[in-house]
């Protein structure tokens, strides 16, 4: 699915730096959200003559493998002289609330860069599937902000085929904390056809698996691994292989 990044252009306390594109709220990705996940919440309203502000989040990744980094993009938008920009020099916060806890932890601050479309660029380690929170706290012109945005994070497979006489073997490990775990193989006879589960077994210390993958009389099969979902990590699955008998 191809996103389209939607950013607003600079907003000062006097002035507007330019004229932005048409105002959206890129999700950035096409992942199921975690129970409970928010969309972008606006000041409460003007405080004396401060201007409402909104975060937008910018096009981001929501689905990450475990440990790898994300990056977690958007803007300080506000609306002052009937025109809409982002605020540079504003100062934001992080959050991260793990799922299916009630504690949101602080991850750092920055403030929105001073280029012609300030924005906010946090990056930090997708370690389980999590909300994240952007916080501004406003200053004497501009009002408060917060919103949350969420990351889905899947299991890593490494796996080593190896061809025998009317099967192949496939043997790797699961990552993270994946010991004595159930992993299933799944087949699928054709292209266009769906995966069927076949056989499931626990994994080893390390999350090591192993299973023998045979070939069809006639054509090919397609296998791969998976494991079932949890609070942590979502639905995941291994590389694609296929079988084959030789001439």
């Amino acid at each position: 699915m191809t996103s389209t990044r939607s950013i607003l252009v600079g907003l000062t306390a006097t002035a507007l730096l330019g004229l932005p594109p048409a105002l959206a709220n890129a999700s950035g990705g096409h992942a199921t959200a975690p129970s409970g996940a928010s969309k972008h919440t606006a000041g409460a309203g003007v405080t004396g003559k401060r201007h409402i502000t909104t975060i937008w989040w910018l096009d981001f990744s929501h689905m990450r493998p475990a440990g790898r980094m994300v990056d977690i993009l958007g803007q300080v938008a506000s609306h002052r002289k009937g025109q809409s920009g982002a605020l540079a020099g504003a100062r934001v916060r992080l959050y991260r609330q793990l799922d299916g806890s009630s504690r949101w932890v602080y991850l750092g601050s920055q403030r929105t860069s001073a280029a012609d479309m300030p924005e906010f660029s946090f990056t930090t380690q997708a370690r389980q599937r999590a909300h994240y929170k952007v916080t501004f706290a406003g200053d004497s012109s501009f009002g408060p902000s917060s919103a949350v945005t969420w990351v889905n994070v899947y299991r890593i497979f490494s796996g080593v085929i190896t061809d025998g006489t009317n099967f192949a073997n496939l043997n790797g490990h699961v990552t993270p904390f994946y010991t004595h775990k159930a992993i299933s193989l799944q087949k699928r006879r054709c292209p266009s056809c769906s995966y069927t589960t076949v056989q499931t077994k626990t994994t080893g210390t390390g999350g090591t698996y192993g299973f023998s993958l045979p070939a069809p009389a006639h054509g090919r099969w397609w296998w791969r691994v998976t494991t079932a979902g949890t609070g942590a990590y979502i639905s995941s699955y291994g590389g694609t292989y296929t079988t084959q008998l030789g001439p």
